[in-house]
């Protein structure tokens, strides 16, 4: 009505301004009075007719026009409501308490209204309540599926045109709502994500080792059942498999048959782990799997993520499958990648190659390098001395500017490091605070890494960002590992000590062959340190050791280490002997298979954590227990320490839990829960995993 009305008034105005041109008439009749005035007489007459014609039109056609421009905006008006009633596009307004006050006849129809009935908004969409409709100030878009189909709402918001003056809270506005069905468009859309090109690999992990000691009928037959296999698993999901090597395979699928490989866990990892015709080592094979973008069609991008997922597979101890670019895991990790399977521990390999080639672009590194810091992880146990000290070494072969960070001197290690600084191995400045490392650290500086490879778990991760070159060695499985020069990640080692010994075993080695006038040597007192990491991290050489494990102790012996010596730094005090035997008694048994125990920090004279993994080992000498499980609060966080003997993977439920490890040894972090919710979460877990025969 407003509208019209403006309407209205602009006819009206638009029809008296023949009026108004009467007085130029007169104007005109006096100019030419002026000019002639015989011929005022013909003036006069012509603006006698002119007002006559016009007030004749003026008020004799005005009711008809009126009655015109009544009858046009009638029927336009019908037209409009006619079109927005018929319009395909599914159309409504509502108010801001969410009743709906007008919808045209598609809207009505997916809906399921009937015209002239109350209805709210929320009884067809749950999604669109009140506070949203409070909160829209000028467009919303909403998604709602329902029934098998997808909607897209957008919420335009409308002032009408006459409001009270000082309201300006939007009280009397109404929102157009504006309903399109994507049901079909999504369909289409994840129908190109399944056609998207997905580009695998898979590796053999131990193929040599494999074949050792069988005969040569079945040291063909395996491989060939091995193949075999490989190749029904991936032709039923439609996949072409191409052999490139005796041990290495390229394949490719539509991405929609990722969904069943996933689904069963890449039970192709079981089939072929399964195999036994004489040979004593378990086969098992690697995967990693690059997912070609629908934005970035490009095979070439989907291998290199082939390629980085199948490095990452290995590096993390084989016998896994990894997926990068897969937007549906829910448990990718910074960089992209999913994990299946890691159900056996990794195998060793017999030959040291790669333990050669790493140690020497590791020295390479070190010669480069103006000046160089070592550094270990955070609350630093044996294994990350032993190695810091044995990394030290190394890196005096070649310079002087070298120093260890080692700003929190932590208990487990004090006995260990007091009997190292009175000896004459130490020299005095080798160890520094990380407020020195800080001011050291350069675009010259070489930063080594060891027993550790998570940038935040790491002694000083302010210096990383500031280093020219970053090296690491560990011997976990990180999901998010530092992006380094050269990464010496070997998660079969039972300890980053027994890297270490392989490398200054190879450099010695080397130094004698070449009859090099110097030759790297350790003193009785390093060996010790590196024993003492070995020792940790095996529980005494009971778990986690290989052939390799044991080389390395040996050259430790011939070093001079000492067992008596590295035992005394071992051992605890009567207190927390009894507070052991305290956690382990009051631990609870969950499904008759798994021990949960709770750490009292309190009650200990050194680390919790690294106490809670002592009682966590020794928990699974009770019998029939397959895993342990001990919290231990410490500082608002919640240290979980995960260990097992061989039938349960903690690393798989670890990961669940956000942490990581290995196979027997695992551990994860809670920061948003009390001890008794993170039991809960692990327990969840367990359950879960083991409902669906994970494990």
């Amino acid at each position: 009505m407003n509208r019209n009305s403006k309407l209205f008034r602009f006819v009206n105005a638009y029809m008296r301004w023949p009026l108004y041109l009467v007085l130029l008439m007169f104007a005109m009749d006096i100019c030419l009075y002026a000019a002639e005035p015989k011929v005022l007489y013909i003036g006069l007459i012509c603006t006698g007719v002119y007002i006559a014609v016009v007030i004749c039109l003026h008020f004799g056609k005005r009711k008809k026009l009126s009655r015109l421009l009544a009858e046009f905006g009638f029927k336009f008006n019908q037209v409009q409501r006619k079109m927005l009633l018929d319009l395909k596009v599914p159309y409504a307004i509502v108010g801001r308490d969410c009743a709906v006050l007008w919808a045209n006849d598609e809207f009505c129809r997916i809906t399921g209204m009937f015209p002239n009935h109350s209805y709210e908004i929320g009884e067809f969409f749950p999604n669109v309540t009140k506070q949203v409709l409070e909160d829209c100030s000028d467009e919303e878009e909403l998604f709602y599926d329902t029934k098998g189909m997808q909607f897209r709402l957008l919420l335009k918001n409308v002032p009408l045109e006459e409001q009270e003056e000082g309201d300006k809270d939007g009280k009397g506005e109404v929102i157009a709502l504006y309903l399109y069905d994507e049901t079909e468009i999504r369909r289409l859309y994840r129908e190109g994500e399944e056609r998207c090109m997905a580009v695998g690999m898979i590796y053999i992990d131990n193929y040599e080792e494999a074949l050792e000691g069988i005969n040569e009928v079945n040291g063909s037959l395996l491989p060939a059942l091995v193949e075999r296999k490989i190749n029904q698993y991936m032709r039923s999901n439609d996949a072409i498999v191409k052999k490139t090597e005796k041990d290495k395979f390229l394949i490719l699928f539509q991405n929609k048959y990722l969904s069943s490989m996933k689904s069963d866990n890449f039970r192709i990892m079981d089939d072929v782990r399964s195999l036994h015709i004489g040979n004593t080592v378990n086969i098992t094979i690697s995967i990693g799997i690059g997912i070609c973008d629908e934005n970035n069609y490009s095979f070439l991008t989907a291998f290199e993520a082939a390629k980085s997922a199948i490095n990452r597979a290995l590096e993390r101890g084989g016998d896994q499958a990894v997926v990068r670019g897969d937007k549906t895991a829910k448990t990718n990790d910074a960089e992209g990648c999913s994990y299946y399977g890691g159900k056996s521990d990794s195998v060793a390999k017999s030959s040291k190659v790669r333990s050669r080639v790493k140690t020497e672009a590791i020295c390479e590194q070190i010669r480069a390098a103006e000046n160089i810091l070592i550094m270990g992880h955070k609350k630093g146990d044996a294994d990350s001395f032993g190695a810091t000290v044995g990394m030290y070494r190394i890196a005096r072969y070649f310079t002087d500017k070298v120093n260890i960070v080692l700003d929190e001197e932590m208990k487990t290690v004090a006995m260990l490091l007091e009997q190292y600084r009175q000896s004459s191995s130490f020299e005095e400045g080798m160890f520094i605070k990380n407020a020195e490392a800080v001011r050291r650290v350069d675009k010259g500086t070489l930063v080594v890494v060891v027993d550790v490879n998570a940038e935040n778990r790491t002694e000083c991760p302010d210096i990383l960002p500031e280093a020219g070159n970053i090296v690491v060695i560990d011997h976990h499985r990180e999901k998010n590992p530092i992006n380094a020069k050269v990464t010496f990640a070997e998660s079969y080692a039972s300890s980053t000590c027994e890297l270490i010994s392989e490398m200054l075993q190879h450099l010695e080695e080397t130094g004698k062959r070449e009859q090099a006038e110097k030759i790297i040597k350790i003193s009785e007192w390093d060996a010790d340190a590196i024993y003492a990491g070995i020792l940790l991290d095996t529980n005494s050489f009971i778990t986690k050791t290989g052939v390799r494990t044991f080389e390395a102790a040996a050259y430790l012996k011939r070093k001079g280490a000492d067992m008596t010596r590295v035992r005394k730094c071992f051992r605890q005090d009567k207190s927390s002997v009894y507070e052991k035997a305290r956690i382990i008694n009051s631990a609870e048994i969950y499904k008759n298979l798994y021990t949960f125990a709770v750490n009292d920090c309190g009650a200990v004279d050194e680390s919790p954590t690294e106490f809670g993994a002592q009682v966590a080992n020794d928990l699974l000498d009770i019998a029939n227990v397959k895993a342990s499980f001990v919290f231990t609060m410490l500082d608002g966080v919640v240290y979980v320490s995960a260990r097992a003997m061989d039938e349960v993977n903690v690393e798989l439920i670890m990961n669940r839990c956000g942490g990581g490890g290995h196979l027997n040894i695992a551990g994860a972090q809670f920061r948003d829960c009390s001890v008794e919710e993170g039991i809960q979460r692990v327990k969840t877990v367990i359950a879960e995993m083991i409902e669906k025969g994970e494990i």
